[in-house]
């Protein structure tokens, strides 16, 4: 009886023992827990700090956005082909045939074939000289040409005139072509070009403003350096007009010379007779031409010294405000 008291109080003790050791258990497993999740908080909170307080770093470091100059350079060689050909269209009447009738009319007679002749060349010179693409240049050239053709009130005339006629302002406007596009260089070449066109060109107007800016646009360029160089442009400028007048008053007056129905019934007959004529006539006048050209355009050559002088001081002018905006630039930069 004793005993089984006693194993039952054993049985007791240790079923308290157990319990408690359960007890404790749970009770290290609650606390670990809470541990855990203490400390996944605080690392929650420290890295969203972290990240608040990095956030506006990082948006003060980012680049800003450049801000981009307008290329003037680009945006010029994207108009100017539009406006070369607008200009040459506005020039084309004016340069070639001005004087010599009515608005985009031609002199198409066999009496005028020469004014014809130099006025489509340095029609399509003008052309030529402004729209540099081959293509828009020959269509300008081409359909002015038509266009003034087809303005003009043609007499019916003799059988064969009008073909010839029309042949012989189709060669003047090839010829132009290829002489406008020489002009596609520096100040001297565009120089020599305004000279050849004041010379040659039946129009009665711009041939005086013509020779006074091709005369003074070499000193566009001129320095102590250049000096030498420049008076050989300038009288390259003027012994280009020169020739030319001398070429438009040879043709002139060998045209002069055709007796009427040749051009019609032989072409190339009335090719003959110009050409013998203007080669006599300069032979025996171009030292009187020359003279009276210098005469008559005087006043435009003393005008040309005082653009000349003009030319100089302006080139001068810009030069310095250059190396002043460079040295500026270069100032910053450092």
């Amino acid at each position: 009886m004793i005993r089984t008291a006693s194993d039952a109080l054993g049985l007791a003790t240790r079923s308290n023992l157990e319990f408690m050791g359960d007890a404790k258990t749970h009770a290290d497993v609650t606390a670990d827990a809470d541990t855990t999740a203490t400390g996944t908080s605080t690392a929650t909170t420290a890295s969203t700090a972290t990240s608040e307080t990095a956030t506006p770093a990082a948006v003060s470091e980012a680049p800003a956005t450049p801000v981009v100059a307008r290329d003037w350079n680009a945006l010029a060689g994207k108009v100017w082909p539009i406006a070369a050909m607008a200009l040459a269209v506005v020039l084309w009447w004016p340069a070639a045939f001005s004087g010599t009738g009515d608005w985009m009319t031609l002199p198409v007679s066999a009496k005028t074939g020469s004014f014809l002749f130099l006025g489509t060349l340095v029609g399509a010179a003008v052309v030529s000289a402004l729209v540099k693409s081959p293509w828009p240049r020959f269509g300008s050239a081409f359909g002015l040409t038509a266009i003034g053709w087809v303005m003009t009130d043609v007499a019916p005339g003799l059988p064969g005139e009008r073909t010839a006629l029309a042949a012989l302002a189709g060669l003047g406007m090839l010829l132009g072509l290829w002489v406008g596009a020489r002009a596609h260089g520096g100040p001297v070449a565009i120089a020599s070009f305004l000279a050849l066109v004041a010379g040659l060109s039946p129009a009665t107007w711009g041939r005086g403003p013509l020779l006074t800016v091709a005369v003074a646009l070499p000193f566009w360029v001129a320095s102590k350096d250049r000096l030498a160089p420049t008076i050989l442009a300038v009288v390259r400028v003027v012994l280009t007009w020169l020739f030319a007048v001398l070429i438009a008053v040879g043709l002139h007056a060998g045209w002069s010379k055709l007796r009427p129905g040749v051009l019609g019934d032989d072409p190339l007959e009335a090719a003959k007779v110009v050409g013998r004529e203007f080669v006599t006539y300069l032979r025996s006048q171009w030292s009187e031409i020359v003279e009276a050209s210098a005469r008559a355009y005087t006043d435009w050559i003393w005008l040309a010294v005082v653009l000349a002088i003009v030319f100089v001081v302006a080139a001068e002018v810009l030069k310095r405000q250059c190396a002043k905006t460079s040295t500026t630039t270069s100032t910053k930069a450092k």
